[in-house]
């Protein structure tokens, strides 16, 4: 099976649908089965999600497009609290170094990492329609990507300018359809999570920071100097930044707990914005703050 997908997605790529990603088990029927299924897997949010909220999660179809540190943190959360149609967009495969924060296993180097992440959403739900975009968001695909989602997750990489572009297109294009989009940057320590509610059409496409017309192409630091409020950016993470500015060829930093929290926080605000509640546009978490002593956190430094 996995010789099979590895083997499209390393081609030419394209859709993969979620009968080439793993096989349903025989004794799995549609219909009723399938929602006794629902019931079961859902059973213990009962209490904390009321029923309409879960029938809207699970019918409402999510783009997750960039499944890295981001994207694919939010894909098991997600699945495990209920959602059932999940669209996932990622053209790279995973490398060993990714291991320290993303959601793959050994086993999984060398595979697409959207195809990786389906074969794991299905192995919790079975019943789950997942499609997988191995070409990523590019011009060719962002509109078949985004034909009748209810929510976008953002996850696409800040660190190239190619990565960027896409991301640009993503936002536009969602701006338009009048589709949120949660994104998220882990920098050091910090999660930050940013909603863009674009069915407010009042709100500007990335914020207003990045105009939709804005010459390509985008650089990474400027970008996240648009992006990242100063108050923000963790004091961890300025000597990479300066060496980068430098034009030193420097890995960016990234840690698993930092990326972690982005599916903690985007399954909530998605469940939210599902519901039409109001939500922060900016939802900021500091683990090595938190972890700190006060005294300590507010000098702002490490013990």
């Amino acid at each position: 099976m996995w010789s099979d997908v590895t083997d499209r997605q390393n081609g030419q790529g394209g859709i993969v649908s979620e009968t080439d990603v793993a096989r349903r088990p025989e004794h799995m029927t549609a219909g009723r089965e399938h929602d006794q299924f629902y019931e079961h897997l859902t059973q213990r949010n009962r209490g904390l999600i009321a029923g309409d909220e879960q029938q809207h999660l699970r019918t409402a179809t999510v783009l997750v497009a960039g499944c890295g540190s981001i994207g694919g943190a939010v894909v098991e959360p997600l699945v495990r609290l209920g959602a059932e149609t999940l669209r996932l967009a990622e053209p790279d495969t995973f490398e060993l170094h990714n291991l320290n924060r993303q959601n793959g296993v050994l086993t999984d180097v060398g595979v697409n990492k959207a195809v990786a992440l389906a074969a794991r959403a299905r192995a919790i739900n079975p019943h789950a329609a997942i499609q997988v975009e191995t070409r990523g968001v590019v011009p060719e695909t962002v509109e078949p990507l985004l034909d009748g989602a209810a929510l976008v997750i953002d996850g696409i990489d800040v660190t190239t300018s190619r990565a960027l572009s896409c991301k640009r297109l993503l936002h536009v294009r969602a701006h338009e359809r009048g589709v949120p989009v949660i994104s998220g940057y882990d920098i050091a320590g910090v999660q930050m999570v940013l909603v863009h509610d674009y069915r407010d059409p009042r709100v500007a496409v990335l914020g207003g920071r990045l105009g939709a017309d804005r010459p390509t192409p985008l650089e990474p630091l400027p970008f996240l100097a648009r992006v990242v409020p100063l108050h923000v950016l963790p004091p961890e993470i300025i000597p990479t930044l300066e060496r980068r500015a430098r034009g030193e060829d420097v890995d960016f930093p990234q840690l698993g707990y930092t990326a972690g929290a982005f599916g903690v926080i985007a399954a909530r605000v998605a469940l939210d914005l599902l519901e039409g509640r109001r939500v922060r546009r900016r939802i900021v978490l500091d683990v090595h703050q938190l972890s700190r002593p006060s005294r300590i956190a507010a000098r702002g430094v490490a013990p």
